[in-house]
Parts: structure tokens; sequence; C-alpha cells
């Protein structure tokens, strides 16, 4: 029990939570941004996975990080528009 305490105790623990744990706060909300607006996404975590293969295939392939972000965002929207409809 003693070892349960001192990693929870140890600041790495927490640094790592946070950074593994941001994408979901991230995607909790949008789709708390979208409840409000009246619109109930159920589809978010695909779009997010959808997006992020998206993002690391064109980075993968050569372009810059940057150019990565930009086609996952893309892939983002496309697939949000195609579940609206």
């Amino acid at each position: 029990m003693a070892e349960l305490w001192d990693l929870l105790a140890a600041p790495a623990f927490w640094v790592a939570v946070l950074r593994i744990a941001t994408p979901l706060v991230f995607g909790t909300l949008g789709v708390l941004l979208c409840e409000r607006a009246g619109v109930l996404n159920l589809g978010i975590e695909g779009i997010m996975v959808a997006g992020a293969f998206s993002g690391w295939l064109a980075v993968y392939l050569g372009l810059p990080l940057w150019g990565g972000v930009a086609v996952a965002a893309l892939t983002g929207v496309a697939f949000g528009r195609c579940m609206r409809s």
C-alpha cells in the first residue's frame, strides 16, 4: 500500500495524467459546447480518431507538423459536417 501512495504523491505521475487526459478534456469541452447549442453529437470519439489518424498519416507521408494538424482539423470538420446531415 505504501508503494501506491508513493506513486500518487510523485509529481511525475500527475504530469503524465495531465498529458494523457488533455485530448479527452478537449473532446469533452467540445461535446459540452455542442450540447449547450442544442446539438447532440454522439460521434465525437470517432471524429477525434479520424482526425488523429489522418493527421498522423499526413505527417508520415511527408507534410510538416502544422500541415498534419491542418489535415486533422479539416478531417474533423468534414466528418462533423457529414454527421450533421
